[in-house]
């Protein structure tokens, strides 16, 4: 098609002019679009961090970021439908926001939707008494990941890891290939604005033996290096390191600090090793609606889905660091949500018609190479797409891509 490319000028502009209620009205009207089926979906939400060297930019700050430790970012929110893998929200955040404080605004952002059942799938960083709560409340389902040391799985899971770990074929499912129980527990609260509360919640306890001996393993690895660091005279600055060494308490304080060495200071803490065992191979799920265990975990696997969206939004479609203008910033993230919307609804295209999603690049390739061409007339100008070969034709058939026509007006 005619016409110069756009310079730096121009992109900032046309992602500038992209206002604040077109972008909502969008993401209204896709999420509107999953919830119009009778079947109740789960949405996977999660965060991921993208990484800037910007100074200008307000939202970017240090917080946790996996990747770069060392450097600011913005984070970016997602929620992603695990019946089709396409996302359905985003939202641009502050680097330095912590996960567990999202999903207050997040149920502000959906208010649109309080007449339908919303299930979210959410990782451990989401997890807090405050939220499960206030999802109860405003009758959100959901399934999340729970740490085995959150007080309400801490006592659930050392009842049932003993009989867990005993690996009796009562236990055993099939279907997920691991060890498992449940526990119903009803949640109670109390207060002011809204008196006593109680509701149900199914805690499951999953058991793998594998697991556990790769869990054991990695940690003894990770533990012996620590000594070797210690031995040449380096204190390692780990969370691990932290966790399983411990400071002498008998070391002389009258030791000159030039002749005491690392190992010395430091000694094995054989009891938080112990603690550590207690639970390896094991992992929790809890819920408000899903009461088996095997679905639960089903469910929760499918959350890989949100992954694979971040993988894509940061490696295929260009977004791995963030370089624009402050006012261009939403626009840019928007557009970038739109290309990941397109590649990851072709990708699901692709696996219904029994076509490697792998294949994607070169689908994309081969739509690319189609050519739409502006004539010029006296009266209105006209579009015509080059002749289409029989080849894409019927990919696109497969895709069920509708075939433009020939010759339209503007």
């Amino acid at each position: 098609m005619g016409g110069n490319p756009l310079d730096s000028q121009g992109i900032s502009e046309l992602l500038e002019s992209i206002t604040a209620d077109q972008r909502q009205q969008y993401m209204k009207r896709r999420l509107n679009h999953s919830c119009g089926g009778e079947n109740n979906n789960f949405w996977a939400f999660d965060t991921t961090s993208i990484s800037s060297y910007s100074e200008t930019l307000s939202k970017v700050a240090y917080g946790h970021n996996k990747e770069d430790p060392e450097m600011p970012m913005i984070k970016i929110a997602l929620l992603i439908d695990e019946t089709n893998g396409e996302p359905l929200y985003y939202k641009v955040l502050n680097g330095s926001i912590a996960d567990v404080s999202l999903l207050r605004n997040l149920f502000v952002d959906l208010v649109q939707l309080r007449d339908k059942q919303i299930n979210l799938v959410l990782d451990r960083g989401f997890c807090s008494e405050h939220n499960f709560l206030m999802m109860f409340r405003n009758h959100v389902g959901f399934l999340a990941d729970l740490r085995s040391d959150l007080a309400i799985a801490a006592q659930t899971v050392d009842q049932l890891m003993p009989s867990l770990r005993l690996a009796l074929p009562e236990y055993y499912s099939p279907t997920i290939g691991c060890y498992c129980a449940t526990k119903q527990i009803d949640w109670y609260s109390a207060t002011r604005a809204h008196g006593k509360e109680q509701y149900p919640f199914y805690i499951h306890v999953y058991y793998d033996k594998q697991r556990e001996a790769s869990e054991i393993l990695n940690m003894t690895e990770l533990v012996e290096s620590f000594k070797a660091r210690l031995e040449k005279g380096e204190v390692p600055n780990a969370p691990y390191f932290r966790k399983f060494f411990k400071k002498k308490k008998d070391k002389q304080k009258t030791d000159k600090p030039d002749n005491v060495k690392p190992k010395d200071l430091y000694e094995f803490d054989v009891q938080s090793w112990v603690t550590f065992t207690r639970t390896c191979g094991c992992f929790v799920l809890g819920s408000g609606e899903v009461k088996s265990a095997s679905e639960a975990l089903n469910i929760y696997r499918q959350k890989d889905t949100v992954e694979k969206a971040f993988n894509n939004y940061k490696d295929k479609c260009g977004e791995r660091r963030i370089r624009c203008r402050e006012c261009a910033l939403e626009g840019k993230v928007f557009v970038t949500y739109l290309s990941l919307c397109l590649r990851l609804m072709l990708e699901r295209r692709l696996e219904r018609a029994d076509n490697d999603p792998l294949n994607t690049p070169r689908v994309l390739e081969r739509l690319n190479s189609l050519v739409l061409y502006r004539h010029e007339t006296d009266d209105k100008p006209k579009l015509y797409w080059q002749e289409i070969p029989k080849e894409d034709r019927l990919l696109m058939e497969r895709l069920r891509i509708k075939i433009p026509a020939p010759i339209f007006v503007i």
